[in-house]
């Protein structure tokens, strides 16, 4: 078998490669993050379900729906915003979402261990921007996704969850695969979500 068939997408390790990215997009890996972080931190299940839909609605619906209609429309190669030039509008838009979302939650008065995961999670997103504009470098946004996604259910949840780090490493390995990132790309946005993942943390004393 050549090297492109190996390579290509109608193999195995593709198709495996390319299901795993899909799964766990950072828009998706959001979705249930919060919601086991808002059913764990609110004082009853009413109420984190209320903060979960409206950071779902601002966090991954909006997001997706306008990267989809980008995509339609031509204006993104892809629902994974593949080219690093095409990045900068999405990234905007999430961050105008995230903003809005930020000040319901505020007004919401959710915990401070909800806000600290919001918070945390729009400074990975604005270094990944910085990043990605003035080094005109493509870091991965999965890995800094499902990394502070781990980090934070492992630290404000259980350490139990310390066994899901198994999943950077796979999905490091998808992104790799599938050519969307080099390792350095990779371990890039594991050390950016881990980073800033800490900080926040203990800026809210957490």
């Amino acid at each position: 078998m050549s090297r492109q068939a190996i390579k290509g997408p109608q193999h195995a390790g593709y198709k495996l490669a390319y299901a795993i990215s899909f799964l766990c997009n950072p828009l998706l890996i959001a979705v249930f993050l919060y919601l086991t972080i808002s059913l764990r931190t609110a004082s009853h299940p009413y109420e984190g379900l209320l903060w979960w839909i409206i950071i779902c609605l601002g966090v991954s619906i909006a997001p997706i729906l306008f990267i989809r209609r980008g995509v339609v429309r031509g204006k993104f190669s892809d629902h994974d915003i593949s080219k690093r030039e095409q990045r900068l509008i999405p990234i905007l838009f999430a961050l105008g979402c995230m903003a809005i979302t930020l000040i319901l939650l505020i007004f919401l008065h959710v915990s401070e261990r909800l806000l600290a995961t919001f918070v945390g999670m729009i400074g990975a997103i604005v270094a990944a921007l910085l990043i990605t504009q003035f080094a005109r470098w493509k870091i991965s946004l999965h890995l800094i996704g499902i990394t502070g996604a781990v980090l934070t259910l492992s630290l404000l949840v259980s350490p139990k969850f310390y066994f899901l780090a198994v999943l950077i490493a796979v999905v490091g390995w998808a992104r790799w695969r599938l050519e969307a990132h080099t390792i350095m790309q990779t371990i890039a946005g594991v050390a950016l979500a881990a980073g800033v993942t800490a900080i926040t943390f203990r800026l809210f004393g957490l």
